[in-house]
């Protein structure tokens, strides 16, 4: 059951990626009704999902590589909702949903497992879990959010500006969205870092601390720390500061999923369809 409600997600994010696509090349300001409708019933079905993935195992579904991508595809969909109904960016669904799709699309072709394990349930590691993938997210938004910007900053320095130029947001609307998506991901960030340790101390022996999981995390956290201070002091900002973000992004996937695979700690995610 929990399979069928995942590819219905995905049929159904495809179906609004593919209705997105004539809304932007036709220069609409809004969606249209059709695709927006797609996209949420995409998004209820996801939530059907990890509904019963959670009933369950009676936890946050999220213990392997599929149903952290699960996860996440989801939140970054919740997302963009959020920042469609502030902003009305149509070309925000070209940018952010087809990594939904294809996060999603990974998630769907490896089936769900059997999972019981009392070890991974606890207040501080719903914390840790939680407050980790609401980061995540923001940060997404923040990368799109440079993308955009780095794009449309281009294209207003050329003599004579692409069509893409017409559909794509102002600057200030793009670093709106970059300051509001930073400042929230970065406290979520930290709380999960910090909930990990403390849950880390308790369950973990040995040497956890130089887990590569972790000590890569740490790393990207001081990344998004660094883009926070000098945004905030007013030292970085335009194009040097989106750069910055568009690496600290990849340095965070490859830490969400790359590092993983190289984690002894981190059991949940060494492979496909693992189990701690």
């Amino acid at each position: 059951m929990q399979s069928t409600f995942l590819w219905l997600a995905l049929l159904l994010y495809a179906l609004g990626i593919i209705l997105a696509f004539p809304s932007v090349l036709r220069r609409r300001p809004v969606l249209s009704p059709a695709t927006l409708g797609a996209l949420g019933l995409g998004l209820l079905a996801h939530a059907g999902a990890l509904g019963i993935e959670a009933s369950a195992i009676h936890r946050l579904p999220v213990f392997d590589v599929r149903s952290a991508l699960s996860f996440f595809s989801f939140l970054a969909t919740v997302a963009f909702f959020f920042v469609y109904l502030r902003y009305r960016i149509a070309a925000l669904g070209i940018f952010m949903l087809p990594l939904v799709f294809v996060l999603t699309l990974i998630s769907a072709l490896h089936p769900e497992q059997n999972f019981n394990n009392p070890a991974f349930r606890g207040g501080w590691l719903l914390v840790h879990i939680s407050s980790i993938f609401l980061g995540y997210t923001a940060f997404f938004l923040t990368f799109v959010a440079a993308l955009m910007y780095l794009i449309q900053e281009r294209e207003l320095k050329s003599k004579k500006p692409h069509a893409f130029y017409y559909r794509l947001p102002s600057l200030e609307v793009c670093d709106n969205l970059y300051s509001r998506s930073l400042v929230f991901g970065l406290p979520f960030l930290t709380v999960g870092i910090l909930t990990g340790f403390i849950w880390a101390s308790r369950r973990w022996t040995g040497p956890w601390e130089f887990d590569p999981k972790i000590l890569a995390s740490l790393l990207t956290w001081l990344i998004y720390l660094v883009l926070f201070s000098t945004r905030l002091s007013g030292t970085w900002r335009g194009r040097r500061a989106a750069y910055i973000a568009v690496f600290a992004f990849a340095a965070m996937m490859v830490t969400f999923l790359g590092i993983s695979f190289l984690s002894g700690q981190h059991g949940y995610l060494p492979k496909f369809g693992s189990n701690p």
